[in-house]
């Protein structure tokens, strides 16, 4: 049988979003009415706010795994058994209730042909680096030596990402004690697992053939903005033309910033 291209992707763990939530939905709703949005949800949850929203506007479906919070959803999205949910698709669009959409170019960057392209993190401290004392720093460098970790080109925020689920759904299962030992280790640092950060630094080296998107291809797909010269940013509030695809943590960073692009789009906000 052959593989549909692509579902829209919105994880949720509550029984009503937010009120910013709901315009992140609608939006999401309204721009990719074309394509099939699977909720992923805790199996105990109640479905019937989602169901009546999104009565009329798109296809809608629920696939429901025993989550809850954000440790176990990220842990979630280094299993095979969630991208197993999802293999009749090639790839996924991870659209989280703090992403906005511009525009419908999802098509598009799946035919790209990538594995992986994240939003990219506009914050001068991912940038610069966390403070470390001189000793932390050799100790962090030769772990990275041992481990066969570069520097990477960027970080990306995995709220807004798209995937191809077939590459993600080899991967974690083939490096299933590879993954559990960063955990791990991340654990024993004192440290947060972010797992999209993880897949930035370890996936294209655990597998040559993974693509992973340059930075320039990932600045178009796209963005989130957390602390950052207002003039670098290679878009602008004032030109609409020039946003990414989409965004990710408009609602938790910068939201002087995005609420007139916002409006533009019949939100009152």
């Amino acid at each position: 049988m052959d593989k549909k291209l692509v579902t829209v992707v919105v994880p949720t763990h509550l029984p009503e979003p937010t009120a910013l939530g709901k315009i992140s939905l609608a939006q999401t709703l309204e721009v990719l009415k074309r394509h099939v949005i699977t909720f992923v949800v805790p199996a105990g949850l109640d479905t019937r706010w989602y169901e009546s929203f999104c009565r009329g506007k798109a296809e809608i479906r629920f696939e429901r795994f025993e989550w809850q919070g954000h440790r176990e959803f990220s842990r979630m999205m280094l299993s095979p058994a969630f991208y197993e949910r999802f293999l009749a698709y090639e790839y996924m669009l991870i659209c989280h209730l703090d992403a906005f959409v511009f525009r419908d170019d999802l098509q598009a960057w799946c035919e790209r042909g990538y594995d992986y392209i994240g939003s990219v993190i506009y914050d001068r401290g991912w940038e610069s680096g966390l403070p470390v004392s001189p000793r932390k720093k050799i100790v962090n460098g030769l772990l990275r030596k041992v481990a066969g970790i570069r520097r990477t080109e960027y970080f990306a925020n995995g709220g807004f990402a798209l995937k191809r689920i077939a590459a993600f759904h080899r991967l974690t299962r083939r490096f299933h004690r590879y993954v559990q030992f960063y955990r791990t280790l991340a654990r024993v640092r004192g440290r947060g697992f972010l797992e999209d950060i993880f897949v930035i630094r370890h996936l294209p080296r655990l597998s040559r053939s993974f693509k992973l998107a340059p930075r320039a291809e990932a600045a178009r797909f796209g963005a989130e903005y957390v602390n950052y010269d207002e003039s670098k940013l290679p878009f602008t509030a004032r030109a609409q033309e020039s946003m990414p695809f989409g965004i990710h943590g408009w609602i938790q960073f910068q939201q002087d910033y995005w609420k007139p692009v916002i409006r533009r789009f019949g939100h009152l906000i």
